[in-house]
């Protein structure tokens, strides 16, 4: 496991790799278990609404969501308490889709993304039991799903239709913010 998690940038290798299922042997690894710390207070002290493995360069399949309605990056979203999902998958979507902003931790971009306004989410958490999240806030399942394509080596510049809306965050924040997209 890697002792210092630093946050990988757009171009890694890593961000286009697909990841390892997490195995029932990691989950009583020490190391496994202090990675799992150590990535979900990056993702916290970096100010995400979440974070995958492979963002810090460690291609396992590990998501970390958390939604703080104080963030000042997505401020105002409903919270969603910080949760740790192994090996997630998306077992169903909404027909119903919607455009919105995305941006990602190991880039300075954001961008309109469609996506399903809702999904189910199952998974493990780090004792091995089985989660599931039904994700009605169309925000939460958004977040679940971006992390879950870093999982499948797929960015959200992969998923914009509308390719003007590429923008910087500095760019953003002065010509997007609050506008009607």
């Amino acid at each position: 496991m890697v002792s210092k998690l630093t946050i990988i940038r757009i171009g890694h290798p890593s961000l286009r790799a697909r990841s390892v299922r997490v195995l029932k042997s990691d989950l009583k690894n020490t190391e496994f278990q202090k990675f799992l710390d150590n990535l979900a207070s990056i993702c916290v002290n970096n100010d995400g609404a979440g974070i995958a493995a492979p963002q810090v360069g460690v291609n396992k399949r590990v998501i970390v969501v958390h939604v703080d309605p104080t963030n000042p990056r997505y401020p105002h979203k409903k919270a969603f308490p910080l949760t740790i999902v192994l090996n997630p998958k998306i077992i169903s979507r909404s027909k119903k889709m919607k455009d919105d902003w995305e941006g990602d931790l190991s880039s300075n971009i954001r961008a309109v993304v469609p996506r399903p306004i809702k999904c189910v989410v199952q998974g493990i958490n780090r004792e091995g039991q089985i989660v599931r999240y039904d994700l009605d806030n169309d925000f939460h399942a958004r977040v679940f799903q971006h992390e879950i394509d870093h999982l499948n080596g797929i960015f959200l510049l992969d998923k914009v239709k509308r390719k003007e809306t590429i923008t910087e965050y500095k760019e953003w924040k002065k010509y997007w913010k609050g506008k009607k997209i």
